[in-house]
């Protein structure tokens, strides 16, 4: 469970380094603590240098939402989430049960569409179905829509009474949505233009979304994306 104090950038750094975050496969014990373990110690890590953490500081795991973070002059809550399709991490999930198994080809999800049945979630999971691709800009609208549909339901279960509001509310969310080559900047344009037609806006200050590389922090009306600053990839 993460409770860190940090006097300084050096001291938080050291810290989250000493931290194993890495995640299990579904089938093997993966739960929501280790995908949360995973966003926040990395996006800690991404921004202990930048004018978003303020030290003496002291992170704290907790529920509606995730996790505090507690600054001298503020204190702010940290909702996290996975956009992710529910059939697509079950195919994932099933793939062993099918001899040779090796390849899953990516498919186009309906972010918030119908479930599949458990002969479609097979078809996936055994390399049956191909997927019927993306033309042009079609990933990143994709890409874009995924994170507007985990964005609202965040807000939805955010806006009742039981989620506690700090002086700062961020939501955090997790990329592992299937797409090829996405255009990470590109998705961002057109995610930022939803933002902007919303006639009431999220009940959170900043959006943060983790993306491959980078993590891209919304603020309507802009953006900025920050490389992901990766403790462990020689651990």
């Amino acid at each position: 469970m993460i409770n860190i104090a940090a006097n300084s950038a050096i001291d938080l750094l050291a810290k989250l380094k000493a931290i194993e975050i890495n995640v299990p496969p579904r089938k093997k014990g993966r739960n929501t603590e280790h995908c949360e373990r995973w966003s926040i110690c990395r996006f800690l890590a991404t921004y202990a240098e930048t004018n978003l953490i303020q030290y003496p500081m002291r992170v704290e795991k907790r529920e509606k939402p995730d996790f505090l973070i507690s600054l001298p002059s503020t204190r702010i809550g940290i909702e996290v989430t996975e956009a992710v399709p529910p059939d697509w991490a079950w195919a994932n999930a099933r793939r062993e049960n099918f001899i040779g198994s090796n390849l899953i080809f990516l498919q186009s999800f309906q972010p918030g569409g119908p479930r599949m049945s458990k002969m479609e979630v097979d078809n996936i999971a055994s390399g049956a179905n191909r997927g019927d691709g993306w033309v042009g800009d079609a990933p990143e609208k994709e890409w874009a829509e995924a994170m507007a549909y985990f964005s609202l339901q965040k807000a939805d279960k955010f806006l009742k009474s039981e989620y506690e509001r700090f002086d700062v509310n961020w939501l955090l969310i997790y990329d592992n949505w299937p797409l090829p080559a996405v255009e990470y900047l590109t998705g961002a344009d057109y995610f930022l233009q939803w933002l902007g037609t919303l006639d009431t806006p999220l009940p959170f200050d900043s959006l943060f979304v983790e993306c491959a590389d980078s993590i891209l922090h919304f603020k309507v009306p802009s953006y900025a994306p920050q490389p992901i600053r990766d403790l462990w990839k020689n651990v």
